[in-house]
């Protein structure tokens, strides 16, 4: 009987010793994960202002060209005397701006979710 209990009172003792080593092992990995999380979206939210930062540049350089070339194109709309190049080279240029405004605004949008999951850590 005194056998018995021994066994069963060790017994005990490794599954409480088995379950606080996992508990704690848990714990370790869950934090671990934490942390990559966190790094993992400070490197993105870095890349993406770093991207966006040139997108922007890129973009104002492209809408005063637009800008500059639409002028010209009117004044040559108006006076009868625009080329199917002149206008073909606006549309390309408007294109460009559009494409790059979109990617701008993705990009700005995926910083602010990125900033909104920053925030719920």
């Amino acid at each position: 009987m005194e056998m018995k209990k021994y066994l069963i009172g060790m017994t005990i003792i490794a599954a409480t010793l088995l379950t606080t080593a996992c508990r704690d092992s848990r714990r370790d990995e869950i934090e671990q994960r934490r942390e990559a999380l966190k790094h993992k979206q400070d490197s993105s939210l870095e890349a993406a202002q770093r991207e966006l930062a040139i997108v922007d540049s890129t973009l104002e350089a492209v809408k005063a060209e637009f800008e500059r070339k639409k002028v010209e194109v009117e004044a040559h709309k108006a006076a009868l005397k625009a080329t199917e190049q002149e206008l073909t080279d606006l549309t390309l240029l408007r294109v460009k701006r559009d494409s790059l405004q979109v990617q701008w605004n993705m990009l700005g949008a995926k910083i602010k979710y990125i900033r909104v999951k920053m925030n719920e850590l």
